[in-house]
Order: structure tokens, then sequence, then C-alpha cells
């Protein structure tokens, strides 16, 4: 069986309530027997609106899920309860009724620590960091409220324990600061030791929103970031909520980044966040590959990559992975670095952009 695996996956904007059938040109993911994704927004019809940088949709989104042919979608991230506690429970029944798996999130901690099995020996579970500077507001289930499986390495270890003997499992994660191009150490670190583990084969990363190399250990591979691989632009209103505005205005100015703004603004994404690898999963071998896809700027459109883009995009990947077997000393100051020159270049684009606006 032929499993194909991608990144984060948004059904608003641009897409909102329109046909998903040909918005996918990839040949390795409509020929794949099951189709996984990170589901980047909650599925909710309700009013309820979280004090936050928002993104969901309607019910029509299992609509749309089902024409692009997905058979299970991760709920573990950061804006599944953007639609407050009933959203989170909300998406779970939408799911079900569309006879979608999921995995990653529910109604209290069971739910969300539930496996995925895409066989009767090979499962997903899913997890979302939380406590970081950079993963803040995350509604953690509990035994009585709704949430996502929390990413830390005691608890994996004990949803790990569980699995029937002679289980497999691949490692959903939604971790890491977001558009730089080096995972934090301690999470390359965490990748390793949970690659040592006999039942997990694969690790795959979410959060990023760009596309990161891989880390190498034990004959198995960690993905620390694979990038968005359909999230179409949007117009946000003040502070830094999604908006659907009808009629759409005839001037409004268009921003790179993703933050408060003081009027209507159209959000499009950078070309680093419209690029996002594609990993097919053979069940028979346990083999993988992973082949580059990149969405258009002005359309919610994904085509795989190839000839010389194809090969940048390879290339890239393969170095960054490199890096990533730097010694710490070393690398972590690379990723400090480029945590850092990100930051300040985001601030002064924020800035300039706000100045204008104002």
């Amino acid at each position: 069986m032929k499993i194909v695996f991608t990144g984060d996956l948004f059904l608003g904007g641009d897409l909102l309530n329109k046909s998903a059938e040909s918005v996918v040109d990839s040949h390795i993911f409509t020929t794949a027997d099951k189709r996984i994704v990170n589901l980047e927004q909650p599925i909710s019809d309700n009013e309820i609106i979280a004090d936050k940088c928002t993104v969901y949709t309607g019910s029509f989104a299992t609509t749309q899920l089902k024409q692009l042919k997905i058979d299970a979608v991760n709920l573990a991230h950061n804006h599944i309860q953007d639609k407050g506690n009933e959203g989170i429970t909300e998406t779970v029944v939408h799911l079900n009724n569309a006879s979608i798996g999921h995995f990653g999130a529910g109604k209290d901690i069971s739910e969300a620590k539930k496996p995925y099995w895409i066989d009767a020996k090979l499962c997903i579970l899913g997890y979302c960091e939380f406590g970081r500077p950079y993963l803040q507001q995350i509604q953690v289930a509990s035994s009585q409220e709704p949430g996502v499986n929390p990413l830390r390495y005691e608890s994996i270890k004990e949803d790990l324990n569980r699995l029937p003997e002679g289980a497999k499992t691949i490692l959903y994660f939604h971790w890491g600061r977001d558009n730089v191009w080096c995972p934090p150490s301690y999470d390359i670190e965490l990748a390793k030791r949970l690659l040592e583990e006999e039942q997990v084969v694969l690790i795959i990363g979410m959060h990023s929103h760009y596309m990161q190399g891989y880390v190498e250990h034990k004959g198995k591979r960690a993905y620390m970031g694979i990038g968005d691989f359909l999230f179409p632009n949007f117009f946000i209103e003040p502070p830094c909520q999604i908006a659907y505005p009808h009629p759409l205005p005839e001037k409004y100015m268009i921003t790179r980044q993703y933050h408060g703004v003081r009027q209507l603004t159209y959000k499009k994404w950078k070309i680093a966040n419209r690029i996002s690898l594609i990993l097919e999963f053979d069940t028979e071998t346990y083999t993988f590959r992973h082949i580059p896809a990149m969405q258009d700027d002005n359309n919610p459109k994904v085509r795989e990559l190839s000839g010389f883009s194809k090969l940048l995009v390879l290339s890239w990947v393969l170095f960054l992975s490199y890096i990533y077997k730097l010694p710490n000393i070393i690398y972590n100051l690379l990723e400090r670095s480029n945590s850092f020159v990100h930051n300040k270049l985001r601030q002064y684009r924020i800035f300039i952009f706000l100045i204008r606006q104002r």
C-alpha cells in the first residue's frame, strides 16, 4: 500500500466553499492508496471566534476533503481551538459524519490519544507542542476538556507502550518555530531519541510553514517540517481575524506576513511558504520518498515540481539535512542566527507595512 502525507492544508480563504476536485496536480498524490494531511483549521458552523489570529471554515470543508480523497487528517495543531472548545468537538463530529479518519485532538485526552490505524500493524499518532514562546494559546486535552494530544517525550513513550505487541507507528508532530529553515536543536535530539524506539518508523513535522530538512538516525528518518501543502490566500480584518468580505473591496493592501492589521488586508504567502514536500510511504517495504510541490501565488492550486525546480528544491532539502548533523555548538549558533535575522526582518517589514497602512 502506498500512503502519501502532506503538510498544512487549509480549505478557506480563496478556496472557501469552492470545489477542490482539480486543485492538486500531482501524480504521487492522486495515485496513492491513502492520503493523509495536516488539517490546519477547525470545521465549525458556530459563531464563536477565538481571540487570536484565526483560520477556520464551515462544514463545507468536509465536502472538499472528500473531493480531495483525503482518508485521514491530523488535528494536533495550534488552530484547532480557533472556534472555541465547541469547534474542536464539532470538527470531530463533521469528520465522523463524512467517514474521514482523524487523530491528535478530540473531545478529551482519551480521544486525542487514539491512534488512526492504517492496517492491523501500522498506526499514526498526532501531537502538538505547547508552552513555547512560539507555540502558545494551545488547548491541551484533559480528562474533561477537549484539545490536542500534548507533545512531551513521557506522554509519547506512554502511548508507544500501550500499542499492541508488534505494532508500528508514524508520528505526526506540530512543533518548532515558524518561518525558519533550522529547527531547534532540542527538537532534533527528541527526534533521534524517538527514532530509537522500536515502534517508531517515521516522524513527520509541521508548523514551520517552511520546507525543512530531515534527520536520519538508526536507519529511520524524521522530516522536521514539510511545509504548507495547500494554504490559500485570505483576507485579514483588525485585529488579526480571517475575513470573507462581500462584496470584495475595489482597493486593499497586500501583506506577505501574518500579523495584526489596522484595516482589511489581503494576506498572500511568500514563495518559501508555498513550497512543500509530499511524502510517500510504502507499507510493504517501510520505505519512503519525498517529492516537492508548489502552490500558485494567485490561485489555490498545487502542482508537483519537475525539472530544474525539482532538482533545486531537493538539493536545498539535502543541504539543510547536512546542516542538522553539525556539532551542537556550531548548529545552535546557526539556528539562533537564522531565527534572529528572520524575526528582525519580519518586524521591520510589518513596521513599514503598518506605517503605509496608517
